[in-house]
């Protein structure tokens, strides 16, 4: 069974720039993990984010990883304050 970590926004009045935040927050999102190779993203699915973002991860041993590394770049994009995280199971 895959795993997903799920970035749910919350946007404020200012959802234009929300969305501008949060789609520079994906796209740091899938160089991290195209560099790093344990967890994926489409970059389609971050160039059409409006209020949510999925991140693939490989392993169930990896998602405490990502999951630290996705909080690490949300507060770096100072979007900590309206993200929230969850972890879902897939059906391959």
């Amino acid at each position: 069974m895959a795993r997903q970590i799920v970035v749910d926004f919350n946007l404020g009045r200012d959802r234009c720039s929300d969305i501008h935040r949060i789609r520079n927050f994906g796209e740091h999102l899938y160089r991290q993990c195209r560099d790093d190779g344990w967890a994926s993203i489409s970059i389609t699915d971050v160039d059409l984010a409006t209020d949510e973002l999925r991140v693939s991860v490989r392993s169930a041993r990896r998602v405490r990883q990502a999951a630290q590394m996705i909080e690490k770049l949300l507060a770096h994009h100072c979007l900590s304050d309206i993200a929230l995280l969850s972890e879902i199971n897939v059906p391959e």
